[in-house]
């Protein structure tokens, strides 16, 4: 999860709402505007996402995560299980701890 002042435009996000817990996916940062033209006053600050023709606002206490950085952490874990079950297969067979050098 990152913060919504990281938000880069023009680059896709995943979105859950904190009210409904519903998902959006491949949204498309645009730009950040508030009802007092002050991005310090928090309480009120919308984002504008972009989906195809049409336009959302999310707000700033919903959850904005990178796919990037989800498919990166997917990949290291299935890597980790992988090497796991690998040595646990060695293990098996050389009856001893194996470790990759």
């Amino acid at each position: 999860m990152i913060s919504y002042r990281q938000l880069v435009p023009g680059k896709e996000y995943y979105i859950k709402t904190h009210d409904t817990g519903i998902y959006f996916k491949g949204m498309i940062f645009e730009d950040y505007f508030t009802s007092h033209g002050d991005l310090d006053y928090y309480i009120d600050i919308n984002m504008r996402f972009r989906r195809t023709r049409y336009y959302y606002t999310f707000y700033a206490n919903d959850y904005y995560y990178d796919p990037k950085e989800i498919r990166e952490n997917a990949q290291k874990a299935r890597d980790k299980m992988e090497n796991r079950s690998v040595n646990m297969v060695l293990k098996k067979l050389v009856n001893e701890e194996f470790q990759w050098s």
